[in-house]
């Protein structure tokens, strides 16, 4: 992510509470968000779920004014606490929504983000296919989520995600990290064409990418 990028998100969050503008700034070091956004269309309706504080949603409006971009999360607070975020912009808005219940529009891509783990496998399967069908024909799955190797990454994103839901803001039903070829399988499975795309980082997580490419 270059400086000025950098810059420009933290300066958004400016009216935000301590709390908050803290929280985004280990989100932007501890997720390497910048490198989904190089496979996200330059233009077009992109919807993002899971959006909690906007992080993501505001990446991806910012590099690119020509995407207009729905975040959505089921947390109204952070909801509202994202809304803050948008002043005179007109290619971004926040909803309070469900990621099993999308909004009835088409979109050039969705991407959700270190969000679908909290959710029974059941469920994000199906959340998957309700993703197929909202995407243009050749929109575009981007989804990060994490891997089961190398294992003591996976021990340490395991380990700190527990934490999360646990004892910190994030909400959830538990964790459930789907392995590679299961996600690989849900994705097929919704209609969609799978691409894996490895995150190597010197960040201690197990970071991984799944595109799913709609015909």
């Amino acid at each position: 992510m270059t400086d000025n990028v950098y810059r420009t998100l933290l300066e958004l969050y400016k009216p935000l509470p301590l709390s908050d503008r803290l929280f985004v700034r280990i989100r932007l070091l501890l997720s390497n968000l910048y490198q989904l956004e190089h496979y996200v269309p330059r233009e077009g309706k992109i919807l993002d779920i899971g959006c909690g504080h906007g992080v993501l949603s505001n990446l991806l409006a910012i590099t690119s004014p020509q995407r207009q971009v729905l975040g959505i999360d089921i947390d109204a607070k952070k909801i509202a606490a994202a809304q803050r975020t948008i002043g005179e912009r007109g290619n971004i808005e926040f909803e309070v929504g469900d990621a099993a219940f999308l909004p009835n529009h088409s979109f050039q891509a969705v991407t959700i983000a270190d969000v679908m783990y909290l959710i029974p496998p059941d469920i994000q399967r199906a959340i998957l296919a309700s993703i197929a069908c909202v995407l243009e024909p050749n929109g575009l799955l981007i989804w990060k989520t994490h891997s089961h190797y190398p294992r003591w990454k996976y021990a340490t994103t395991y380990a700190q995600e527990w934490l999360m839901t646990k004892l910190g803001p994030t909400k959830g039903a538990g964790i459930f990290f789907m392995n590679c070829e299961e996600s690989l399988q849900a994705i097929r499975s919704a209609g969609l064409h799978p691409i894996v795309v490895p995150m190597p980082s010197h960040r201690p997580y197990s970071d991984i990418l799944f595109l799913g490419c709609k015909s």
